[in-house]
């Protein structure tokens, strides 16, 4: 790369990213109690004795269990690109800081012709 032409990536953001994302998925977890426990309809409430409320029932149990098992698979993918994303930023820190040391060791050996 020349002099003025290489790239920057802003770790602190995609540190930063990974700690919104993080705090989504805990915030998640909310979410997935709530739909898992406080929307219980009691036995009854919808009727009794004929088969539409049972159906109901039935299909109030499924939503529900379908609402918690989205919750927890979007929690997965948000566990997973903020891990990616972190990998990422501690990779890019990793490579910045393997060009400071070459570009100190080219200085400080004589080589890299004076700046001055």
């Amino acid at each position: 790369m020349g002099s003025g032409n290489g790239y920057h990536v802003d770790v602190t953001a995609l540190q930063s990213t990974v700690r919104q994302l993080r705090a989504v998925a805990d915030g998640l977890d909310t979410a997935k109690a709530s739909a898992c426990y406080d929307t219980a309809i009691p036995q009854g409430t919808l009727g009794s004795g004929f088969a539409g409320a049972a159906a109901l029932a039935d299909k109030h149990d499924e939503m529900r269990d379908w609402l918690g098992s989205m919750i927890a698979e979007l929690q997965g993918f948000i566990e997973q690109y903020s891990g990616e994303t972190q990998s990422a930023a501690e990779a890019y820190e990793e490579q910045e800081h393997r060009t400071q040391q070459d570009f100190f060791s080219a200085a400080g050996s004589g080589s890299g012709g004076g700046l001055g």
